[in-house]
């Protein structure tokens, strides 16, 4: 079997057996290469096939290399992500070493020769990306990819010109989800709801993420339609623990925006406090003030207060074991936390209720074309 041709939904391997098929399948692709240097789809699968044996940097330079055989949307699209997903390698000085030690073999020679570090590429991308758009792209990922760095600059309304004209081409989860995100960034929650449903459904194996999910039904809890937003967060809950997804207080939040502070206590409850930051606990005490539930929140807060206050004693006693940070300023921090669990007790018992900011994620995936692990098409070379 080609590994192109794996069935990556049920290709179940060991970390190494994967690498050692990838591996066999470049050696494959490198003798044909040889033969047919100016063979662009076979050099991009060549790349693809180098980054499921996670050798980055020569997959980088057949991308490039088949850019610049070949300067179609295609080769300059899958550049262009590359750069924006991994950035571009800069060859680093081998350390100068007094003896070197002798008989090498080839394999170790040339990865002293040939260190490599990686810095960010999001300018060439974007660069590329715009010559790319110049031409006219009739597939939606390269629309995706530029409303998706226009977003990442926070530029929502250049970037809902992007992601119309992809979900003119192929409405995906992706686009629709990012327009969703666009419109809720710009306050208008009422068309921002439409495009999140329409991404959740849209939800397939090739992204399982319920965010959307999350997004459509804070957007409904925040325009007063509670009874959609209950339903949504139900559906949630039961999809989160199947698929052991961690949304449990994601979920709960739409309860706190209608105000059903029991079933926000149900879930909030479930939480293990030693992992979760104090941030979370203000609407979790306003919740249980408003239920008349002073003695959990009592309870709850001694139990933090003296875990931090054992934390301090012990990084300032065992100052060793505090390799990776100062004591002295943990210890500070910590004492700011606890301040700030006395602070919440004080304003939850006057009735300030705490406001939650929820802020969607960006949704993206693979957009390579020719990725066989994705099943993405290869457009260009296809004609």
């Amino acid at each position: 079997m080609n590994f192109e041709e794996i069935d990556f939904t049920e290709y179940e391997t060991k970390y190494e057996e994967h690498i050692k098929l990838a591996n066999d399948y470049v050696n494959k692709l490198e003798k044909q290469i040889t033969k047919e240097p100016n063979n662009t789809k076979l050099r991009n699968n060549l790349a693809i096939s180098l980054m499921e044996a996670n050798r980055y940097e020569e997959a980088f330079f057949h991308f490039e290399e088949a850019a610049k055989r070949d300067p179609n949307i295609q080769s300059l699209f899958n550049l262009a992500f590359f750069y924006s997903t991994e950035g571009k390698p800069i060859t680093v000085e081998p350390a100068v070493e007094e003896e070197k030690p002798k008989n090498k073999n080839s394999e170790e020679e040339i990865e002293e020769e040939e260190e490599y570090s990686w810095e960010i590429a999001d300018d060439e991308a974007f660069e590329l990306l715009e010559k790319i758009i110049k031409l006219n792209p009739q597939h939606y990922f390269p629309y995706n990819l530029m409303a998706e760095m226009y977003m990442k600059k926070e530029e929502y309304e250049v970037a809902i010109t992007f992601l119309e004209r992809a979900v003119g081409h192929t409405p995906s989860l992706e686009n629709l989800h990012n327009l969703g995100m666009c419109y809720y960034k710009k306050g208008m929650i009422e068309t921002a709801v439409d495009y999140f449903g329409k991404a959740h459904a849209l939800r397939t194996e090739r992204n399982l993420t319920l965010w959307p999910m999350l997004c459509y039904g804070v957007c409904l809890a925040k325009l007063g339609r509670k009874e959609e937003a209950k339903a949504v967060a139900k559906e949630m809950l039961i999809l989160s623990i199947k698929e052991e997804q961690e949304f449990q207080s994601d979920i709960a939040e739409i309860y706190y925006f209608i105000d059903d502070y029991e079933e926000f206590v149900n879930e909030y409850s479930k939480l293990d406090w030693v992992f979760y930051s104090v941030e979370y606990l203000p609407p979790y005490f306003y919740s249980l003030w408003k239920l008349g539930h002073t003695e959990e929140i009592e309870k709850l807060a001694a139990k933090i207060i003296e875990n931090k206050e054992k934390e301090i004693e012990e990084v300032l006693n065992d100052p060793e074991e505090c390799d990776d940070f100062d004591p002295v300023e943990y210890a500070a921090e910590t004492r700011e936390e606890i301040a700030f669990v006395r602070k919440t007790i004080q304003d939850v018992s006057a009735g300030i209720r705490p406001t939650v900011r929820f802020e969607p994620y960006l949704e993206t995936t693979c957009y390579f074309y020719g990725c066989f692990r994705h099943n993405n098409p290869n457009l260009n070379y296809e004609r």
